[in-house]
C-alpha cells in the first residue's frame, strides 16, 4: 500500500492541469467554449486530469491481494451457533443436496427469508466443497473479492474513469471492518450474493445508457431478479437505476433528467419491487405467502408489535447516526447492538438520531434541489445511494432487536465512501501538496481499516470469541449469555453452560431459551425433575418453539414418561414439519417402548431416508420388524447395524440370539 501510494503521487502529479494565465482551469471532460455574445463567467475549480486511461493491473490486483489476506486470517474459523444452524450445518437440505432437497429449497422459508438463490448456491457449496465450515468462508470470500472488484468497476465509470477515486473507493469499502460480518459470517452468503448481482446491475445499466442496446437492459432486470432471489433487501434497485440517471445527466434539469421514457422504462423492475416487497413482509412475519412457501422451521416472526411508534422513529434514525459515525471511526464493533434495556424510555443520547438524520437528508435535498455544480450533484448521489439502500433496515419499522447491524451497511456504505473520495478529490483542484495530502489521509485509513478488518474477523472465531467480545459493551444482555450458553452446553462445559443461563435469568430474561437452556443442563447432569421445570417454565413464556417440546419429549423418555413424550414430539413435529429428521428417530424410540411396532418402524423407515447409516435406527427397526413377524428382514438391520459400529454391544447380543434362534 505505501508503494501504491507513493507511485500515486509520482505519476498523477505530473498530469495535473496547468493553471492558466487568467487562472481558470480546464476540464478535460468538457470544451471550454465560451460564446462571443455570452459575458465571461468565472468556471467552477475542476479536477486534476489523470495520466492513464484503463484498469491498470496495478491498481487492482494489490487490492485484491489486500482483502485476500486480511480475510484468509479466518479460513480456519467455524460456525457460529447463531443462524449457521438453520441455514447450514443442522440443515439436511443443504448438507445433503438430493433432488428432492433442491426442489424443498426452492420454496422453502430459512430464518424468516425467503431467498432460493442464496439456499442453492449454500447446497452447492456443500456438495462440491464439503459441509465444513472453511469451504463456504472461503466462497463467501471470494463473493467479496468479485464485489471489491465490481465495486472498482462502478466508481471508475461514475467518476469519468478516475482510476485514483476508484482505487480508494474499491480499497475503503473491501477492507471496512464494518463488512466483515457479511462476509465471515456464513449465513451472510445472501448479502455477498445478492450485492454481486446488484453491483452487476447497475454496471449493465451504465453500458445500457452508453450503447441504447435494449440487451444491456433485459440483461440489467436478469440481474435484478436474480438479486432478488437471493436477498430481498434489492428490491430498491430501480430507485438507484434512477439516481444513476441523474448523476449521468450531469447539470440537465430534473424534469429533463426524469422524462417520461427514464420512467416508463423502470416500471418492471417496480413491479418485481412490489411482489418481492409483500413476499418478504409476509415471511419476516411468520407467514408462509398464503400457502406458496414452506417453513421448514418453527413458525417465528420478527416484526415489532408497535412498527410505527414514535420512539422507533428516534431509534431508527439513531442507527442512522451510528452508521454514519462507524464509518469513518470503526470501533467497538460488535456482533449485536441491543436496543436499551427500557426500550420505552428514550435516552438523551438517542435524540441526536433525529437531529443527525434531518440535518444530512435536508442538506441532500437541498443540493438536489439547487443542484448547478459536480460537488453538489455528488452529495445528492452520495447520500442518495447510501439512503435508498440502507431505509428498508433502518429501525423505523422494528425487525429483530437489535438498533443496528454490520450487514446492513455492506452495500450501502458505497455511496458515502464515494462521496467521500471523490469529494476529496475534487476539493484538490490542481494543488499537488493538496493531493498529496488526500493520498497519504486515504491511505493512512485504508490501511487502518485493513487492521481493524483482521481483529474483526478473528472475533468470529466461533461462538465462544463472538458472544464474548460483544459482553465486553453490552454486560448485561441476556441474548448474548444464552448464546454462550449454548455454545458451552454443546461443547460439554455444562457448568459454565448454567452459568451464563443463570446470569441472564438473574438479569430478568424473558427470553425462553434461556430457561430452555438451563432444562438442557440440568438433563446432562441427569436431575430430570429440575429439567422437566425449567422446561415448563420456557414453554409457558413460549408454547410455539419446537425445540423445547422436542427436548422435553426426551427427558419423558428418560423418565419412562413414554405417553408424555410422545404428545411432545407429536407437537415438535406439528410446530416444525421440517425437523423431522430430528423428532422421528426419538419418537419411533417412544413407540417402540409404548409396543407400538407399526408406528415406529414408519418412524425409522422415513429416517432412515435421511440418514440410511444409522446404526441406532438401523437396530432399532430391526426390533421393530421382528416383533412384527419379518425375521429376515430383523436379522439384515442388525446385522448392518453392527457392520457400521462393530462396538454395538446390544445390536451383537441380539442378532446372536436371532441367529442361534433360526439354528
Amino acid at each position: 500500500m505505501v508503494y501504491l501510494l507513493r507511485h500515486f503521487i509520482r505519476t498523477l502529479h505530473p498530469a495535473m492541469a496547468k493553471n492558466k494565465p487568467n487562472g481558470q482551469r480546464t476540464n478535460p471532460s468538457r470544451p471550454q467554449t465560451i460564446p462571443a455574445s455570452s459575458p465571461v463567467k468565472p468556471t467552477q475549480p475542476a479536477p486534476p486530469a489523470l495520466a492513464k486511461k484503463g484498469l491498470q493491473t496495478y491498481l487492482w490486483l494489490p487490492l485484491l491481494l489486500a482483502v485476500f489476506i486480511a480475510y484468509a486470517f479466518g479460513f480456519s474459523n467455524g460456525f457460529v451457533d447463531w443462524d449457521d444452524s438453520e441455514y447450514v450445518f443442522g440443515n439436511p437440505y443443504v448438507l445433503e443436496p438430493t433432488a428432492d432437497h433442491v426442489r424443498t429449497l426452492l420454496k422453502s422459508v430459512v430464518a424468516l427469508n425467503y431467498h432460493p438463490l442464496t439456499m442453492l448456491s449454500l447446497a452447492a457449496n456443500s456438495a462440491f466443497f464439503g459441509p465444513e465450515a472453511t469451504s463456504f468462508i472461503v466462497t463467501n470470500t471470494a463473493f467479496h473479492l468479485l464485489n471489491t472488484l465490481l465495486i472498482f468497476g462502478f466508481a471508475y465509470q461514475l467518476s469519468r474513469k478516475n482510476q485514483w477515486v476508484a482505487l480508494f473507493v474499491a480499497a475503503v469499502w473491501g477492507l471496512h471492518p464494518m463488512h466483515v460480518e457479511s462476509v465471515i459470517w456464513v449465513s451472510e452468503r445472501k448479502d455477498v450474493l445478492y450485492t454481486f448481482f446488484f453491483l452487476s446491475a447497475c454496471l449493465t445499466y451504465l453500458r445500457y445508457r452508453t450503447s441504447g442496446a435494449t440487451i444491456w437492459l433485459f440483461l440489467t432486470f436478469s440481474l435484478f431478479v436474480a438479486s432478488c432471489i437471493a436477498k430481498a433487501m434489492a428490491v430498491v434497485l430501480p430507485f438507484v437505476l434512477l439516481l444513476i440517471d441523474y448523476w449521468k445527466a450531469g447539470d440537465q434539469n430534473l424534469k429533463k433528467t426524469f422524462r417520461p421514457a427514464i420512467l416508463f422504462e423502470k416500471v418492471p423492475f417496480l413491479l418485481v419491487a412490489v411482489f418481492v416487497g409483500l413476499l418478504a413482509t409476509n415471511v419476516q412475519a411468520g407467514g408462509d405467502f398464503h400457502g406458496w412457501l414452506l417453513r421448514i422451521a418453527e413458525k417465528k416472526d420478527a416484526v415489532g408489535q408497535e412498527p410505527f411508534a414514535a420512539r422507533w422513529l428516534v431509534y431508527g434514525s439513531y442507527g442512522f447516526l451510528m452508521y454514519l459515525i462507524k464509518l469513518v471511526a470503526p470501533f467497538r464493533l460488535s456482533a449485536f447492538y441491543p436496543y436499551p434495556e427500557n426500550v420505552r424510555n428514550i435516552e438523551p443520547q438517542h435524540w441526536l438520531g433525529p437531529v443527525a438524520f434531518l440535518l444530512v437528508v435536508g442538506y441532500a435535498v437541498w443540493q438536489l434541489l439547487t443542484a448547478k455544480t459536480e460537488r453538489q450533484r455528488l452529495v445528492v448521489f452520495g447520500i442518495g445511494f447510501f439512503l435508498i439502500t440502507i431505509i428498508l433496515v433502518l429501525q423505523f419499522m422494528t425487525v429483530g432487536a437489535a438498533i443496528m447491524a454490520d450487514r446492513y451497511s455492506y452495500l450501502s456504505y458505497f455511496g458515502l465512501i464515494f462521496l467521500i473520495v471523490y469529494g476529496l478529490y475534487l476539493l484538490t483542484g490542481e494543488s499537488p501538496s493538496r493531493f498529496r495530502l488526500a493520498t497519504i489521509g486515504l491511505g493512512v485509513f485504508t490501511a487502518l481499516c485493513f487492521y481493524r478488518t483482521i481483529q474483526q474477523v478473528k472475533v468470529w472465531k466461533n461462538t465462544e470469541t463472538l458472544w464474548l467480545h460483544a459482553l465486553q459493551f453490552y454486560p448485561e444482555n441476556d441474548q448474548m449469555r444464552e448464546g454462550l450458553g449454548d455454545y458451552y452446553g454443546k461443547n460439554n462445559r455444562i457448568d459454565e453452560a448454567m452459568q451464563q443461563f443463570k446470569a441472564a435469568v438473574e438479569n430478568g430474561s424473558n427470553r425462553y431459551h434461556c430457561f430452555e437452556g438451563l432444562g438442557n443442563a440440568y438433563g446432562l447432569k441427569n436431575d430430570f425433575p429440575k429439567a422437566l421445570e425449567m422446561y415448563n417454565q420456557a414453554i409457558r413464556m413460549d408454547s410455539t418453539k419446537s425445540d423445547v417440546y422436542y427436548n422435553r419429549g426426551l427427558t419423558y423418555n428418560k423418565t419412562s414418561r413414554f405417553q408424555d413424550a410422545l404428545r411432545d414430539f407429536n407437537k415438535a413435529l406439528l410446530l416444525a414439519p421440517g425437523k423431522d429428521s430430528v423428532v422421528l428417530t426419538a419418537r419411533g424410540f417412544t413407540y417402540l417402548q409404548l409396543k407400538s411396532y407399526k408406528e415406529s418402524l414408519a418412524d425409522y423407515e422415513r429416517y432412515l431416508r435421511y440418514k440410511p447409516n444409522d446404526p441406532t435406527a438401523l437396530h432399532n427397526r430391526g426390533v421393530d420388524r421382528f416383533y412384527l413377524g419379518d425375521r429376515a428382514g430383523a436379522l439384515a438391520d442388525i446385522r448392518r447395524a453392527v457392520a457400521l459400529k462393530p462396538d454395538y454391544e446390544e445390536a451383537k447380543n441380539n442378532l446372536r440370539q436371532l441367529e442361534q434362534a433360526g439354528q
